[in-house]
Protein backbone atom coordinates (compact mmCIF):
# COMPACT_ATOMS: atom_id res chain seq x y z
CA UNK A 1 0.00 0.00 0.00
CA UNK A 2 1.19 3.22 -0.95
CA UNK A 3 -0.56 6.57 1.05
CA UNK A 4 0.23 10.21 -0.03
CA UNK A 5 -1.05 12.93 1.42
CA UNK A 6 -1.86 17.04 1.27
CA UNK A 7 -3.82 19.29 2.90
CA UNK A 8 -6.05 20.93 1.36
CA UNK A 9 -8.59 23.65 3.80
CA UNK A 10 -8.10 22.64 6.87
CA UNK A 11 -8.41 19.15 5.63
CA UNK A 12 -5.84 16.66 5.20
CA UNK A 13 -6.85 14.03 1.91
CA UNK A 14 -4.98 10.49 2.08
CA UNK A 15 -4.53 8.91 -1.59
CA UNK A 16 -4.09 5.35 -0.90
CA UNK A 17 -2.64 3.07 -3.76
CA UNK A 18 -3.32 -0.75 -3.44
CA UNK A 19 -5.74 -2.47 -0.88
CA UNK A 20 -6.45 -1.88 2.57
CA UNK A 21 -6.44 -5.78 3.90
CA UNK A 22 -5.62 -6.99 7.68
CA UNK A 23 -1.84 -6.44 6.31
CA UNK A 24 -1.76 -3.16 5.48
CA UNK A 25 -4.21 -1.46 7.98
CA UNK A 26 -1.47 -1.35 10.70
CA UNK A 27 0.15 1.18 8.34
CA UNK A 28 -3.01 2.83 7.71
CA UNK A 29 -4.08 3.83 11.09
CA UNK A 30 -0.24 4.65 12.02
CA UNK A 31 -0.56 7.73 9.15
CA UNK A 32 -4.42 8.51 10.50
CA UNK A 33 -3.69 9.08 13.55
CA UNK A 34 -0.45 11.70 12.89
CA UNK A 35 -3.64 13.55 11.54
CA UNK A 36 -5.93 13.07 13.73
CA UNK A 37 -3.94 14.55 16.99
CA UNK A 38 -3.69 17.53 14.69
CA UNK A 39 -6.12 19.93 16.60
CA UNK A 40 -5.17 22.21 13.21
CA UNK A 41 -7.30 20.11 10.84
CA UNK A 42 -11.22 20.01 10.36
CA UNK A 43 -10.94 16.37 8.90
CA UNK A 44 -9.98 13.52 7.26
CA UNK A 45 -10.70 12.45 3.59
CA UNK A 46 -9.64 9.32 2.40
CA UNK A 47 -9.41 9.31 -1.68
CA UNK A 48 -9.89 5.71 -2.90
CA UNK A 49 -9.21 6.08 -6.61
CA UNK A 50 -6.42 3.88 -6.69
CA UNK A 51 -7.52 1.01 -4.25
CA UNK A 52 -8.32 -2.19 -6.03
CA UNK A 53 -9.77 -4.13 -2.27
CA UNK A 54 -10.92 -3.63 0.58
CA UNK A 55 -11.73 -6.68 3.00
CA UNK A 56 -13.79 -6.78 7.06
CA UNK A 57 -10.21 -5.64 8.61
CA UNK A 58 -10.07 -2.28 6.17
CA UNK A 59 -13.55 -1.72 6.54
CA UNK A 60 -13.65 -2.22 10.17
CA UNK A 61 -10.17 0.44 9.96
CA UNK A 62 -12.16 3.13 7.98
CA UNK A 63 -15.51 2.61 10.55
CA UNK A 64 -12.95 3.35 13.34
CA UNK A 65 -11.20 6.57 11.80
CA UNK A 66 -14.80 8.07 11.34
CA UNK A 67 -16.13 6.82 14.65
CA UNK A 68 -12.93 8.57 16.33
CA UNK A 69 -13.64 11.67 14.34
CA UNK A 70 -16.89 11.59 15.29
CA UNK A 71 -16.05 11.97 18.40
CA UNK A 72 -14.07 14.94 18.16
CA UNK A 73 -16.79 16.54 15.71
CA UNK A 74 -14.50 16.44 13.07
CA UNK A 75 -15.22 15.41 9.55
CA UNK A 76 -14.66 12.63 7.39
CA UNK A 77 -14.91 11.31 3.86
CA UNK A 78 -14.36 8.90 1.19
CA UNK A 79 -13.49 9.96 -2.25
CA UNK A 80 -13.50 8.70 -6.19
CA UNK A 81 -14.17 5.03 -5.11
CA UNK A 82 -14.53 2.67 -8.34
CA UNK A 83 -17.48 0.56 -8.69
CA UNK A 84 -16.33 -2.47 -6.89
CA UNK A 85 -15.72 -0.77 -3.41
CA UNK A 86 -18.25 1.31 -4.20
CA UNK A 87 -20.56 -1.67 -4.25
CA UNK A 88 -18.83 -2.96 -0.66
CA UNK A 89 -20.01 -0.17 0.94
CA UNK A 90 -23.48 -0.25 -0.42
CA UNK A 91 -23.67 -4.31 0.69
CA UNK A 92 -22.28 -3.28 3.76
CA UNK A 93 -24.90 0.03 3.94
CA UNK A 94 -22.00 2.16 5.24
CA UNK A 95 -22.76 4.09 2.26
CA UNK A 96 -25.76 5.46 4.39
CA UNK A 97 -23.51 6.37 7.12
CA UNK A 98 -20.01 7.79 5.49
CA UNK A 99 -20.49 10.36 3.47
CA UNK A 100 -19.06 9.32 -0.45
CA UNK A 101 -18.01 11.75 -3.01
CA UNK A 102 -16.66 11.81 -6.38
CA UNK A 103 -14.26 14.76 -5.45
CA UNK A 104 -12.06 15.51 -3.42
CA UNK A 105 -13.22 18.96 -4.06
CA UNK A 106 -16.97 18.02 -3.37
CA UNK A 107 -15.84 16.18 -0.40
CA UNK A 108 -14.54 19.69 1.22
CA UNK A 109 -17.36 21.29 0.08
CA UNK A 110 -19.44 19.33 1.86
CA UNK A 111 -17.76 18.62 4.58
CA UNK A 112 -16.96 22.35 4.85
CA UNK A 113 -21.08 23.05 5.01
Amino acid sequence: MKIEDRIENNFVVLSIEGNIVLEDTAKLKETVEVFIEDPNLEGVILNCENIQFIDSSGLGLIVSIYKTLLKQERKFALTELNDRTREIFILTKLDKILTITDSDENAIKVLSA
